[in-house]
């Protein structure tokens, strides 16, 4: 199987879309277009020893008859009713797409995706035996589950950065609810950390943020730099050469000028679960590239010794291995996975 094989019926998609007007039903349409390809695309991706194709061929014809539909009720709207918006793309549209994302959430889907997090760590070895007296250091923090769970699970100290005042801000209230005195939360570049000294960190974690900068290699240098020799550097990156977000990036055109606030609107209307709304406008919307872990194994070699092994998750989703181990999941996140690594600063 290709990853190549729906470049095709992708790409019809996306010119059915451009020709549905901007706003009303054709923001509509175009949102659940959309959801349609996610949902195929988070099922092959939690059955990744199932053949995805027959699951992506079905929804790529109901996303075009939802389009075409929509088409055929075009000539009867109100033109002048609709209101024409775009988004530009970079790093102010990122900060506002994850600001919007997050931060209109429930405590419990915080809770909720704060546990995760914590048993992510666990897996990977990181209980609160490890981190007790230990200095952390979050880069990109957003709304602070990883800090969070660093701070709760006896770190010394946490010290938590990210560029959107708005996530950092709901970061502070949660941070003063669950009534922690550990965490330092500043608002700073996650790929230019000039401020920290060499070697200050016992633990540096960058969780799947990198990947969205535009100076992602400097990032990893500097996280890397401002780990203690002995120190762990706990890193996510998106994978290379998988059919996963190579057709993410061919969709996104479909859904890329309508502003992140109506989306969510539109997707809360159909009653999304509060998870999903956030995968489909991180999916969707969010600037990204991709590593593959040699390609992040060598760049990094460049600035220091190190060992590395695989981060541990409870599955195919979370674990490189287990996803390695899978029938597709090779073609579905590339040759070598996801970069979910422990690096291990010598």
């Amino acid at each position: 199987m290709s990853i190549y094989e729906f470049d095709a019926a992708a790409t019809e998609l996306v010119e059915l879309a451009a020709k549905l007007p901007e706003g009303g039903l054709g923001s509509i349409a175009r949102v659940q277009a959309g959801l349609v390809m996610l949902v195929s695309l988070e099922t092959i991706n939690m059955r990744q020893n199932d053949n995805p194709s027959p699951v992506l061929r079905k929804a790529m014809s109901d996303a075009k008859g939802v389009l075409s539909a929509s088409l055929s009720i075009a000539p009867e709207l109100d033109h002048e009713r609709l209101s024409v918006s775009s988004v530009e793309i970079g790093v102010g549209h990122t900060i506002n797409l994850f600001e919007n994302a997050w931060t209109s959430y429930t405590p419990e889907t915080y809770g909720h995706s704060l546990k995760l997090v914590k048993e992510r760590l666990k897996r990977s070895g990181f209980d609160e035996h490890y981190f007790a007296g230990k200095t952390c250091f979050d880069g990109g923090c957003g709304t602070g589950r990883l800090s969070i769970a660093m701070a709760q699970m006896g770190a010394k100290k946490v010290t938590a950065i990210d560029l959107g005042w708005e996530s950092l801000d709901y970061f502070r209230k949660v941070v003063e609810n669950y009534g922690l005195n550990n965490i330092e939360i500043i608002e700073h570049d996650v790929t230019d950390l000039a401020a920290w000294q060499d070697s200050t960190y016992d633990f540096v974690a960058s969780n799947g943020v990198l990947h969205h900068t535009e100076n992602c290699e400097r990032g990893i240098r500097e996280h890397f730099r401002i780990t203690k020799s002995g120190g762990m550097f706990w890193v996510y990156l998106y994978g290379a050469g998988g059919m996963y977000w190579h057709l993410y990036d061919l969709l996104k055109p479909m859904v890329l000028n309508i502003p992140p606030a109506d989306i969510r609107r539109i997707l809360w209307a159909f009653g999304l679960r509060e998870g999903l709304i956030y995968t489909y406008l991180d999916n969707f919307l969010a600037p990204r590239l991709y590593y593959t872990r040699d390609d992040f194994l060598e760049l990094l070699k460049e600035e220091g010794d190190f060992t590395w092994r695989h981060a541990k998750g409870k599955s195919e989703i979370d674990d490189t291995e287990i996803l390695l181990n899978t029938a597709y999941g090779a073609q579905i996140y590339g040759p070598q996975g996801e970069v979910r690594l422990v690096v291990v600063k010598s």
